[in-house]
């Protein structure tokens, strides 16, 4: 039975992840910046597998306490998934600097954040792997031409996850990002054409498919290399 930590999984996608990884018989710490939610209260009644904890992304004190659930422990799974857009479709010119600033303290400094916090855990499984939620509007070569502050941020991480990448592959850890599809959410919106059910159990194949060899790479859902 491996350990997966997920963030942000109280709603969307990170809800999804945790319920697929309890179902397949999985350890799943949930961090979660609103741990008392019902669907999180759910989860936990129906699968004794799942802890819920609360998590800050952007708080150091909040992670390092995660990181103490960890103290000579192993993590099998880490995967990065808090993440906040703002104003979607706004016009690029009047964007908020204040959410912006946000904006990157979630989708970027928070995923290095937990990363660093539970690098020893990883490299105590022996084959973790590290997972960050990215975007297709991560991509440099596909930029929207909207949502500076958001784009910013997953270009940002993706560059953060590369570098960990390099650096990290001597303690076996397989670094991943992954474009999870637009998925009918909260952050997505009522047209999205995927529900986050169908994007996690596209994304949880991934991450159990991969290995030393796709360390670095940043992956659609259905594990198809994305441009940079």
């Amino acid at each position: 039975m491996s350990i997966i930590v997920i963030t942000g999984a109280e709603q969307g996608l990170g809800l999804e992840l945790a319920r697929a990884y309890a179902v397949g018989g999985h350890e799943v710490v949930a961090g979660c910046l609103k741990p008392d939610t019902s669907d999180m209260r759910a989860l936990s009644a129906e699968h004794k597998n799942v802890l819920v904890v609360p998590l800050d992304v952007t708080k150091e004190g909040s992670v390092a306490a995660l990181a103490d659930r960890f103290y000579n422990k192993s993590a099998d799974v880490v995967i990065n998934n808090a993440g906040v857009h703002f104003r979607k479709w706004s016009m690029p010119e009047r964007v908020s600097f204040a959410d912006w600033e946000t904006t990157l303290q979630v989708n970027t400094l928070g995923a290095a954040r937990v990363s660093f916090a539970l690098r020893e855990s990883l490299a105590r499984s022996g084959n973790g792997k590290l997972v960050t939620i990215s975007s297709d509007w991560g991509s440099i070569s596909n930029h929207p031409g909207t949502a500076y502050d958001y784009c910013s941020s997953k270009a940002a991480v993706n560059s953060v996850m590369r570098g960990i990448a390099r650096n990290w592959s001597s303690d076996g850890i397989c670094v991943l990002m992954i474009h999870p599809g637009w998925m009918r959410t909260t952050m997505g919106g009522a047209d999205a054409p995927l529900l986050p059910g169908d994007s996690a159990a596209n994304v949880k194949k991934v991450i159990d498919l991969a290995g030393p060899a796709d360390n670095g790479r940043y992956l659609d859902n259905l594990g198809n290399d994305m441009p940079w």
